[in-house]
């Protein structure tokens, strides 16, 4: 019985062609299977583009104390399927650095809402725009009986923040309130 070699599958015994890139032709199948001997291809290269007015990203000693890598993919499709080759040591680039952590988004800016005072005989009614809160997220509060003080809790989507002095004393107990679609309704009978 004849043993078969545990070989890893070189793409180059299946990928054949050359890249013409500004008339210097490279070898897929030699850049492939070794990388290291297109190295004086790729020097002709950056050379033309120099000639050409290129702007260099690095400089002459990065370029050739080797920070730099050749590395890609070439998908391909034919009779086997379609396959994707992976080519390159692996390393990046000398010149990239780690991206930085994102930084976390400010807080909500506090907002003073649009706020109505309807002042009936017996009663005093407030209506304000909130949009983005539920009424659990508002504190409401009644000081010295005539000042509503309305604020979001730390923890809302979005920040209000509103005293009015309601121009009359009212009982604090009576304060009733409901908020639908963004609309605060705020009710206070008058002592």
């Amino acid at each position: 019985m004849e043993k078969k070699e545990n070989k890893e599958f070189d793409p180059s015994e299946m990928i054949s062609g050359a890249l013409n890139i500004l008339g210097l032709k490279i070898d897929l199948g030699q850049l492939l299977s070794a990388p290291e001997q297109v190295s004086d291809s790729l020097e002709a290269l950056r050379e033309k583009l120099q000639q050409a007015g290129a702007k260099e990203v690095l400089g002459d000693e990065e370029w050739k104390s080797g920070g730099v890598s050749i590395s890609g993919s070439v998908r391909t499709r034919g009779i086997l399927g379609e396959r994707e080759y992976h080519m390159g040591t692996g390393r990046q680039p000398a010149h990239r650095r780690p991206a930085k952590a994102p930084t976390p988004p400010p807080p909500p800016e506090v907002v003073e809402p649009t706020l109505d005072v309807f002042t009936e005989p017996e009663e005093i009614m407030l209506v304000a725009e909130v949009p983005g809160v539920e009424l659990s997220e508002l504190e409401l509060t009644v000081q010295d009986n005539r000042i509503l003080s309305l604020s979001t809790q730390p923890t809302a989507h979005r920040r209000y923040r509103k005293e009015v002095d309601l121009g009359a004393e009212v009982d604090a107990a009576t304060l009733t309130a409901s908020c639908h679609n963004g609309i605060l309704e705020v009710r206070l009978q008058k002592k």
